[in-house]
């Protein structure tokens, strides 16, 4: 193989990424179409104008699940023997979400920036953030699952009605059940692979084969920091520390079904509390599903509609719009916060290093 082969090998991958977030932006503009070509946004915005200061509330319980983020996560760090603030941890996932929400696939970022701030400003050295965000992912992927069943059980007769009018068939909350023990089946399985104390290692082993000595050379001096890992990984995901962070991490989906729970109510819609579960369920689905897409844009917004207004629900159109709008409010608002926080902490490196 020529170098000028090799070279051209990352140009190529770059250029199907490009593609792929390009054809998912276009799936993007097409929802919003779609989803707002009728509303009338005058009216729209005088909704919001009557809400006024009462918009702010809608920005409290996104806050109650980055701080139980925050407090999962700390779980998990001191299974490992590490302190950490929950608020500090908070503080970590709000710059990272502000990546997440503004980057296409944000999230493959995100977990980067995470491990360089558990660094930079919680003294976690790599081998423990690597671990304490690994176990994190499968117990996010655990809490999801149990979220997706306690939704389908609580909100099964809105999820039937649903189903007929945006399906013409009555499995919706079989399919939303489903998809919730497959959530935890795979949580489950990579749980057992995490813990089993060698998946790193086997995952080095099999770098190590290919034909780039750079790579065998780095692998060769992290020996000793990927069998760490490892063994990071089982100690997070095993004991008490586990169960807690899963608890939080259920509480952060529970934390979001209660937002929408409460801006529908400002906005004079009515709806149960465990129909917000349900929905909520619905659009978290769909959201992680168009993962290329910054912060599920377009498909987001067109669940919501699909939920409140053109699927059989009392909502007009107008208000399930400017619900939609609310929900992309706050999160400029804590994407704003996020930046904040991540530049600050840059400036304050930079001065202490001068």
């Amino acid at each position: 193989m020529t170098a000028r082969q090799v070279e051209a090998r990352p140009e190529g991958a770059s250029g199907r990424q490009l593609l792929v977030y390009g054809l998912g932006l276009v799936a993007a503009g097409l929802c919003l179409v779609w989803s707002f070509q009728d509303v009338d946004f005058a009216q729209v915005w005088r909704v919001v104008e009557r809400l006024g200061p009462m918009v702010a509330w809608g920005l409290v319980p996104y806050g109650l699940s980055v701080l139980f983020d925050g407090l999962g996560l700390r779980s998990l760090l001191a299974a490992l023997g590490r302190g950490a603030g929950a608020l500090r941890l908070a503080g970590i996932r709000l710059s990272a979400e502000a990546l997440t929400l503004s980057l296409p696939a944000g999230p493959v970022l995100a977990e980067g920036v995470r491990l360089m701030l558990l660094q930079t400003r919680c003294q976690v050295d790599v081998p423990q953030g690597v671990g304490a965000l690994g176990a994190r992912k499968c117990l996010i992927l655990r809490g999801h699952g149990l979220f997706l069943l306690l939704a389908t059980l609580v909100g099964w007769g809105f999820l039937h009605q649903r189903s007929a009018a945006l399906l013409g068939l009555p499995g919706l909350p079989l399919l939303l059940g489903g998809v919730g023990v497959s959530l935890l089946l795979v949580s489950a399985g990579m749980g057992r692979a995490l813990s089993g104390g060698s998946t790193v290692t086997r995952l080095s082993l099999l770098l190590e084969r290919l034909p780039f000595r750079a790579v065998r050379a780095w692998l060769e001096r992290r020996r000793t920091a990927i069998a760490r890992t490892d063994s990071h990984l089982g100690q997070a995901l095993e004991g008490r520390g586990s169960r807690h962070a899963t608890l939080f991490y259920l509480l952060i989906w529970l934390a979001e079904s209660f937002e929408g729970y409460l801006l529908l109510r400002l906005l004079g819609v009515e709806m149960s509390l465990g129909q917000a579960l349900a929905m909520e369920a619905i659009v978290s689905v769909a959201r992680s599903l168009a993962f290329v897409v910054p912060a599920g844009l377009g498909i987001q917004d067109a669940s919501y509609v699909a939920l409140l207004h053109t699927g059989g629900g009392s909502a007009s159109l107008e208000l399930a719009a400017t619900f939609a709008l609310l929900k992309r409010m706050r999160e400029l608002a804590w994407a704003g916060v996020g930046l904040a926080l991540l530049l600050h902490g840059r400036a304050r490196r930079g001065r202490m290093s001068a």
